[in-house]
């Protein structure tokens, strides 16, 4: 399956492609996505969690990734296989990044190249409906990353002054504990589905000549 889209996402390219070179932070912003330590051969071990009401279906496999700040070019190529009826997917996506001259505010318009390979049930979803969801799925990839993004921009608070006695001084203050990492959201295949639906229908209308 061959797909090609583009999305923007505020920032400057050459912020924007050292923040995508940050491989946890980015997998935090895919849905469904659950990524483990990165490998010693330097690739990326985890699982893609799909959702099928509550039933829930891991897609285990890795990916390596490479990066060229200077060029604003990476890729990804990824490798997973579910149980289910044999499912399979090989990946390889390339992106570029560039500057968008026309936005009153940096940002930055990101071009995808991607081409899978699909086996088992998958292939049967790359007929039907696959260019669409891969069109959600990128949507959603875009709004995450640049609701990530933003939080870069928000300044840090103001160091309360601190005017400790004698007491106070001897007793470093603890810092507040970190929040534990909020558990990856299962990407939701009734939505998909939906897709996949109207993209037939749509199909279907242009057969007919009632949708251009």
């Amino acid at each position: 399956m061959h797909f090609e889209g583009e999305f923007r996402v505020p920032g400057k390219a050459a912020d924007v492609i050292r923040r995508f070179a940050d491989v946890p932070r980015m997998a935090s912003c895919m849905p469904g996505a659950v990524l483990e330590p990165q490998a010693e051969d330097g690739s990326w071990p985890g699982a893609m969690v799909v959702s099928f009401g509550p039933k829930k279906v891991n897609f285990k496999g890795k990916a390596t990734c490479d990066f060229d700040t200077e060029a604003l070019t990476g890729s990804v190529h990824g490798r997973g296989a579910a149980d289910m009826r044999a499912a399979r997917i090989g990946v390889k996506v390339s992106f570029a990044l560039a500057d968008d001259p026309a936005a009153a505010t940096p940002t930055t318009i990101v071009k995808i190249v991607s081409d899978a390979e699909l086996g088992g049930v998958l292939a049967d979803f790359a007929r039907t409906g696959g260019i669409a969801v891969a069109n959600v799925i990128m949507a959603d990839f875009a709004r995450r990353a640049s609701e990530e993004f933003a939080k870069d921009d928000v300044p840090a608070p103001a160091p309360e002054p601190a005017t400790p006695g004698p007491a106070q001084a001897a007793t470093p203050k603890t810092p507040p504990p970190r929040p534990a990492p909020a558990a990856p959201v299962p990407l939701q295949a009734q939505g998909l589905i939906w897709v996949v639906i109207k993209a037939y229908l749509a199909r279907f209308g242009r057969w007919l000549g009632l949708v251009r």
